[in-house]
């Protein structure tokens, strides 16, 4: 790995480290007040959020440098673990609308491509690891893009389903709405398989050209 994408990798984990950790906490305790299993106070809740930061601007002090350089030699299990937990995280964060499951696909097509080139994985390799990342990736999105449909259709924003299918000169009905939704999430799959599959390839030979 040279200095160039070290440096970039390093800034993308020193940054998302406190991040992802605020946002896990965020997501903790906001669960924990709706299903009233317990009441934060503000100050409470702040002071959390603020311990949460710091742990990871320490965790960036003590491990960044060998985590960047170990990125791509990193078990494979923990990262779709990870990627798991960033997807329910960014589906939450934008409230429904998957435009950030659609970025983490594509990090995980650039994950996969530079780390194919990095193991030196011949093509059919690439193919094979680019068209896996890609499949789980489409899954994933459609697996959480789904119930936030159904959750439209049927608590308070059937209204937009309606006219958007209206618009299309369809006459609407609760099934016809399901099968839109069930429509759209197949749509999104297909995008998230291309844009991580083309991620991955472009990742891999792209820089492959470049070393040439």
């Amino acid at each position: 790995m040279n200095r160039k994408e070290s440096y970039v990798i390093g800034s993308i984990l020193a940054v998302m480290i406190p991040i992802l950790l605020v946002a896990c906490c965020w997501f903790c305790i906001i669960t924990a007040m709706m299903l009233e299993i317990w009441t934060f106070p503000d100050s409470t809740a702040i002071a959390s959020l603020v311990v949460s930061f710091l742990t990871g601007l320490a965790i960036d002090v003590y491990c960044l440098r060998k985590w960047t350089k170990n990125i791509y030699r990193a078990n494979m299990k923990l990262m779709i673990i990870l990627y798991l937990v960033c997807s329910f995280i960014a589906i939450g964060m934008f409230m429904g609308v998957p435009i950030g499951n659609l970025a983490l696909g594509i990090l995980a097509g650039l994950y996969i491509g530079r780390r194919c080139f990095h193991m030196e994985q011949g093509k059919d390799s690439l193919n094979r690891f680019a068209h896996n990342t890609s499949f789980f990736a489409a899954f994933i999105i459609g697996l959480l893009s789904f119930p936030v449909g159904m959750l439209a259709l049927f608590a308070g924003e059937e209204y937009l389903i309606r006219s958007l299918v209206e618009s299309l000169r369809i006459g609407y009905s609760r099934i016809v709405g399901v099968v839109f939704v069930l429509v759209l999430c197949s749509l999104l799959m297909i995008v998230q398989y291309w844009l991580t599959r083309g991620s991955a390839i472009l990742a891999y030979r792209g820089w492959t050209k470049c070393q040439e």
